[in-house]
């Protein structure tokens, strides 16, 4: 019958769709249960192929007869594996003990001289079983997206009771040919609901990785943006870490294009402009650069970023990251500072003995010719002799306190006694400047402190203060215990340290003083470095404070 043989084609049609809609899948997402699905419904295919058209007299066969069977088990086991597979479940082990029980039950039958409907009616249920609880499974787990388990769950249920009723309805019947064309309709739908189901599950996926990638990005330390170069530059996407870094919040960029422009150090601009002009070869180096923040304090940033391409092979886009390493830049500059350092005291302790021990001597000769009654009337050149004299040994005293090899005698100390005693010498500098000196000093415990180091520290700094500011100024000594350093510091009423000088301060021959030996801050950071102490500047146009932290001793 034509419309017989139709309608079993309709119903490969729709088993067929299924397989390559399987095969389709398996390439896109390479997930293994797309393979177990298609090869199962290829061996349903098959099976449709060889018994329901047909090809085969298997009905009247033992082994046409078992040969069904085993192709319909395969499909049973199959499609039930791929649906563990595809929930993330391990199979469970009944499904195989039930099917090759029934298997055998059914192959015994196939021996005996019973009926055909017997015969097929227990595969055919376990087929329907099977089919029964992979369309509950898609509805009511909560893993796979609704709209397309929906779908697919539904079609396989009908699909399941269609199969069910099969067994009772004889060949000749009229619904015999519809059943089929039934069957190939929800095959063809649960084809569809596979894709739907997959569509769905990739966007909620996309979704999700976005999400995750987004807050990756907005909780990163580093700055990260995408900045748009054609048809114009503009900053597409700029996370909220910018915000700490610049003090401007993306919402900024995004109103100002030209913003990160505005803030770049005007000596870096060259550097930035050099660095537009050669893209893409530009970026194979990171760019280091100096940006001045909304609180106008100048940053170190180093910028890391790869190209965006369109079709056409043209630069469109660059994707990228910022980071502040001011703080890494700071370390390097005081990590030179004490390698110069080391490198004068090495200097000073190795030539400092050869030049003093003939200044000794010459100082000595002096002396003693200056109180000769015949050199009276060339006393005063011989007392600036000596003064210079002893000018050149106070120089080679401040290169010998550079030495990075020079012995310290720790001794456990009150740090307020020591500027107790040193203020009358502070006060006297102070008049002389005619500015004003006091102390402020806190309880605090005792240190382990080489005395005579400190005052040479204390000096220095104090001095510093008083050359910074005009007549009337005010400098003040405070000692605190702040959390479990004591802080010793020394503030002015100066107008302040220009950035450029700030950035050099400490460096050994640096000064901004006319008879300046560029010395004295040196001297103070290997004072420090020596008592495990730091040394933090804070400057503004109200004056300068100088903070040395000191380390408590361990009991």
């Amino acid at each position: 019958m034509d419309y017989i043989y139709l309608s079993v084609m309709g119903s490969l049609i729709g088993t067929l769709a299924i397989v390559l809609v399987s095969i389709y899948l398996y390439v896109l997402y390479h997930a293994r249960y797309m393979v177990i699905w298609a090869i199962s419904w290829l061996v349903l295919l098959l099976r449709n192929a060889i018994f329901d058209l047909g090809v085969l007299p298997w009905k009247e066969s033992i082994l046409g007869l078992t040969v069904y069977l085993i192709l319909t088990f395969v499909f049973v086991f199959m499609i039930v594996w791929s649906t563990y597979s595809f929930v993330n479940k391990p199979l469970n082990k009944w499904w195989l003990y039930g099917a090759v029980s029934i298997f055998i039950i059914s192959t015994v039958l196939n021996f005996l001289p019973v009926s055909l409907l017997y015969k097929l009616l227990l595969s055919v249920y376990i087929c329907c079983l099977a089919g029964i609880w992979v369309g509950l499974t898609f509805i009511r787990s909560p893993k796979i997206p609704k709209f397309g388990g929906l779908v697919i769950g539904y079609a396989y249920i009908l699909w399941s009771f269609l199969n069910l009723s099969f067994p009772f309805i004889g060949s000749g019947s009229l619904f015999f040919p519809w059943g089929y064309v039934l069957g190939g309709t929800l095959r063809i739908i649960i084809a569809a609901g596979t894709l739907m189901l997959f569509l769905e599950k990739a966007r909620k996926d996309l979704i999700k990785k976005e999400i995750q990638y987004r807050r990756l990005a907005e909780n990163a330390i580093d700055v990260i943006y995408y900045c748009q170069l054609l048809p114009k530059i503009k900053i597409e996407y700029i996370n909220p870490s910018v915000l700490a870094v610049t003090g401007y919040s993306p919402e900024d960029y995004y109103a100002d294009n030209k913003l990160i422009f505005k803030l770049i150090h005007p000596d870096d601009h060259l550097l930035l402009d050099d660095f537009i002009n050669n893209l893409p070869h530009s970026i194979e180096v990171p760019l280091t650069i100096r940006l001045v923040n909304k609180d106008k304090t100048t940053l170190w940033l180093e910028q890391k970023c790869v190209p965006i391409y369109d079709e056409k092979n043209r630069l469109v886009a660059l994707e990228g990251s910022i980071r502040d390493i001011t703080h890494r830049k700071k370390l390097e500059q005081m990590t030179a500072l004490f390698d110069r350092m080391s490198m004068v005291g090495s200097m000073a302790a190795t030539v400092a003995h050869e030049i003093r021990n003939p200044m000794t001597t010459v100082r000595g000769y002096l002396q003693f010719l200056g109180k000769k009654e015949k050199y009276q009337t060339d006393k005063e050149k011989f007392g600036l002799m000596i003064a210079e004299l002893d000018r050149a040994n106070s120089i080679i005293r401040e290169y010998l306190a550079l030495s990075h090899d020079k012995m310290v005698n720790l001794q456990k100390c009150s740090l307020n006694n020591i500027i107790e005693a040193l203020f009358p010498l502070i006060q006297a500098d102070a008049n002389s400047a005619q500015v004003y000196a006091s102390f402020d000093l806190s309880v605090i415990p005792e240190l382990l402190l080489d005395e005579n180091e400190i005052r040479q520290l204390l000096l220095n700094l104090v001095r510093n203060g008083l050359e910074a500011m005009p007549a009337g100024g005010k400098l003040i000594i405070r000692t605190a215990l702040l959390e479990s350093k004591v802080v010793l510091s020394i503030s002015d009423q100066g107008s302040g340290i220009p950035p450029q000088v700030l950035e050099h301060l400490g460096t050994p021959f640096f000064t901004t003083k006319d008879t300046g030996t560029g010395l004295g801050l040196p001297i103070c950071y290997q004072i420090a470095h020596r008592h495990n102490a730091n040394i933090k500047i804070d400057t503004s146009e109200q004056g300068t404070t100088f903070l040395v932290y000191f380390s408590q001793p361990t009991p």
